[in-house]
């Protein structure tokens, strides 16, 4: 594939530090994740089955994820398959491909996956010539829109089932066994849901009349539930992108599972009980993985990171081991009333990440309703410590369209708001606030599972209200769009006749529907009209004794359990948080292998803090490197983004700028072109004097991807001209393919003989006009290939000069760069 003709090739170059390569393995275990890279490469649970997996004798786990539309038209150019990272093996010739069912709006991405893969989408069409298709993840839970379509679903934790479903398919695949054999010995692992095992049947009304068990004795599937965090496995040695991703940082999953049991949150019903890793555990997690990665920036990882039992202590280590390496910790699911004035002053010792604060409702009737359990004086002490901490800007977020909302609650918001951003008077600060409100939609397996959704017009008249309140009182508005929760809802509680339409859909072009830019309500709309449904009937209010298509998949939360809250809530009555209180009887713990498992406070081990002092004396380092093989395809601000992994990493005592955001002290020369493959690139680097230059060297040698290698490192004054003041001239080799061999020589005679070249460029809005003749110093063919030595102008345009086609790609030429020739004051 041409990586040069596609936005971003970091997607698709693999070769990532810590990615693993087993060529020889029994079983290929496909992650497939239906989003773009960076943010698939952002989820925590793919990082954590593949270490799982690659851990695993004989098993290769390899990555894939939804191409972008760039890279989707290359690929029908050309006839590619969709195939691994790691290996590059088409996706039809693995053994599992597994989906994270992440967001109802991928599911046309999983489809097209499938399609450019070159495997039938139905389950019923496949055999077992071609991989298992499974699937995973919070969608799991309701799994039937896309149930034709997958062989096998995991329910629940996946840390062990991930294993034992490894070992069916190998011995399936050993045993010669054909697919009905392989379902059946996938149907008796715990969690594992076989969709082609229950069939629904339906009401002339349209509801679900009732699912079927079609193999004796199993009539529900009950999730899969990893009782103790502490013995789970769990990635210190994760892949590093090169790119920026969506969550660009060390992730830690401090606890898994909520006690607080707001009733609109899916999350805190279907990954109960309460499970929290101890802070010992975490401090050796957060270590591991910053040696592994080079990270700046600890993430700890729960549904309500402030609730969690050790914060304080844990936050306080954190922060004495790290801040000296300017390496910051973020929360980033913090519940009003868990933070402290002491969690806001550790949190913003390096930096300040950012708080988000979420009410999700405007009125204290509604955040009655849906048992959030904070009053309004909590939100407003928590943003008066968070503005007297420093942070001028607080993000809040709402939901608009929960049950039993009236506009007078909606008024609440922007009102709420307004009050919230008061609390900056009294702080020294000019505070802002940032509005987010979602749409609410119902969820599988929560109280609010039987209410209906609100149409879209009604979204429509609740924004308009709150842009115009929210604008009269200076504060910031950002909204979801409405057809994107339309579609979302419909998927959400939809049912097996939904299939049909995501095929259709596909044929349209629907892809990342997610991505508002992507996603167009005119193809979904002739999609149902094309399959009979009307899409609007699976926002109805559901009757309370109706047969959900979800019925037959036990997340753990009892039906009456999920009953008695609707009717709490219809009450404005609270329920209590397990986490402190009586049990309330939810039906998750069975209190012999399954209960909340708590970190216990402890005295945790001290550590001295770590870093270079502020007044380290400075020593200035130039480094020529090279960028060759793969590496060529990375931005020059992927490069700098490597290279800030590779010094920590490699533990080079670098030198921070001051500031709010301080970053390492290195500057590169002149940015050379994606996809120039290069043997002088320079780069200076100030560290504290008494490490050597060969030190350095060594150091980044040893913690830089493999392409990229350190040639040779020299101290040099620190006061020396920066880099870019002294380069003159640049030495190239283009090489064309043979058949051009021929007329170069004379082609270069030509160019050459011409008194000037001029090209124009557009860069920022405006016109520059470059001499590429005036900049030639040397020019001549050898063979197939040309040596160039030029100032300024880019190699692709001087071969379309030379040549005299101005339709010459990046990919028709491979380009070197050889030398670098410095001004007589350089080095």
């Amino acid at each position: 594939m041409n990586l040069l003709a596609v936005e971003k090739p970091a997607r698709y170059m693999g070769g990532e530090m810590g990615s693993i390569r087993k060529d020889g393995a029994e079983l290929r275990f496909v992650l497939a994740f239906p989003d773009v890279y960076e943010v698939g490469m952002s989820h925590l649970g793919l990082r954590i089955l593949y270490h799982i997996l690659n851990n695993a004798e004989g098993i290769a786990a390899e990555r894939v994820f939804a191409p972008w539309p760039d890279m989707e038209r290359q690929m029908e150019a050309t006839g590619a398959p969709l195939a691994t990272l790691e290996s590059a093996t088409p996706l039809a010739l693995c053994d599992i491909v597994g989906f994270t069912l992440q967001y109802e709006l991928s599911y046309t991405n999983i489809l097209n996956m499938l399609r450019l893969a070159g495997i039938p989408l139905l389950a019923a069409e496949r055999d077992a010539t071609f991989p298992l298709l499974l699937a995973g993840g919070p969608c799991a839970f309701n799994p039937e829109p896309l149930a034709p379509f997958f062989d096998a679903v995991l329910l629940g934790d996946g840390e062990e089932a991930v294993l034992e479903i490894a070992a069916a398919v190998r011995e399936a695949k050993r045993g010669g066994e054909g697919r009905a054999a392989l379902l059946e010995r996938l149907a008796r692992i715990e969690g594992v849901y076989i969709p082609a095992f229950f069939e629904p049947s339906y009401k002339p009304d349209g509801a679900v009349a009732e699912v079927t068990a079609l193999r004796g004795g199993q009539t529900r599937v009950r999730r899969r539930f990893i009782a103790n965090l502490d013995t789970a496995p769990y990635p210190s040695e994760p892949v590093v992108p090169f790119m920026k991703t969506v969550h660009d940082r060390v992730a830690v999953e401090i606890a898994r599972g909520c006690t607080r049991g707001c009733r609109f949150c899916q999350a805190g019903y279907i990954y109960r009980p309460l499970r929290e890793r101890s802070a010992d555990t975490v401090l050796g997690l957060v270590e591991e993985t910053l040696r592994a990665t080079g990270y700046d920036e600890i993430s700890l990882l729960s549904l309500s990171s402030g609730d969690y039992s050790c914060i304080a202590p844990l936050l306080s280590e954190l922060m004495s081991r790290h801040a000296g390496n300017r390496v910051a910790v973020s929360l980033p699911s913090l519940r009003v009333g868990t933070l402290t004035e002491g969690l806001i002053e550790d949190i913003k010792k390096v930096r300040k990440t950012g708080f988000t604060l979420a009410p999700e409702a405007g009125s204290e009737r509604m955040r009655r309703v849906i048992n959030k359990g904070i009053a309004e004086a909590d939100l407003l002490e928590t943003a008066a410590n968070v503005y007297r901490a420093g942070w001028r800007l607080i993000k809040l977020y709402f939901m608009i369209g929960l049950p039993g909302e009236t506009m007078d609650d909606v008024q609440q918001i922007a009102e709420v708001s307004r009050r919230v951003k008061d609390q900056a008077k009294g702080s020294g600060v000019s505070g802002e606030v940032n509005v987010a409100v979602g749409n609410f939609v119902p969820k599988a397996h929560t109280p609010f599972q039987w209410e209906p959704q609100i149409s879209m017009a009604e979204i429509g008249e609740r924004q308009y209200l709150l842009r115009g309140e929210l604008k009269r009182r200076k504060l910031n508005f950002k909204w979801q769009d409405a057809p994107l929760s339309f579609m979302e809802g419909v998927f959400a509680r939809g049912d097996r006749r939904l299939a049909p339409v995501l095929m259709r859909a596909v044929e349209l072009g629907c892809r990342f529907d997610g991505w508002g830019d992507h996603f167009s309500m005119e193809r979904w709309q002739q999609a149902f009209a094309d399959c009979g449904i009307r899409p609007e009937w699976y926002l109805r209010r559901r009757a309370l004794d109706e047969v959900l298509p979800w019925e037959h998949l036990d997340c753990g939360v009892s039906r009456e359990f999920l009953l008695r809250e609707r009717e709490l809530a219809c009450s404005e009555a609270a329920t209590p948080d397990c986490r402190h209180g009586a049990c309330t009887a939810c039906g998750v713990c069975d209190f012999n292998t399954l209960a909340p498992h708590l970190c216990r406070e402890a005295a945790l081990p001290a550590r001295p803090e770590g870093g270079v002092p502020m007044d380290t004396p400075t020593a200035r380092i130039r480094l020529r490197f090279a960028k060759c093989g793969a590496m060529r395809f990375l931005s020059h601000l992927e490069l700098l983004t490597v290279f800030t992994r590779a010094v920590s990493r490699g533990g080079v005592p670098i030198l921070f700028s001051q500031g709010f955001h301080p970053h390492p002290r290195f500057s590169f020369a002149a940015a050379t072109s994606v996809g120039v493959e290069s043997t002088a690139e320079y780069m200076d680097m100030f560290v504290a004097a008494g490490i050597a230059a060969d030190e350095v060297l060594e150091r980044l040698n040893g913690a830089l991807p493999e392409g990229l290698r350190i040639l040779a490192a020299e101290r040099i004054d620190v006061k020396a001209p920066s880099l870019s003041t002294l380069i003159d001239k640049t030495r190239y080799r283009i090489t064309f393919d043979v058949s051009r061999s021929g007329g170069l020589a004379e082609q270069c005679v030509q160019f050459l003989a011409h008194a000037a070249y001029v090209i124009q460029r557009r860069k920022k809005g405006e016109v520059q006009s470059i001499d590429l003749r005036g900049e030639t110093v040397s020019l001549s063919a050898s063979g197939a290939a040309l040596e160039l030595v030029a100032g300024r102008g880019k190699p692709l345009e001087f071969a379309r000069a030379i040549t005299g086609d101005p339709d010459l790609q990046g990919d028709d030429i491979r380009v070197e760069k050889l030398e670098v020739l410095f001004l007589a004051a350089g080095g």
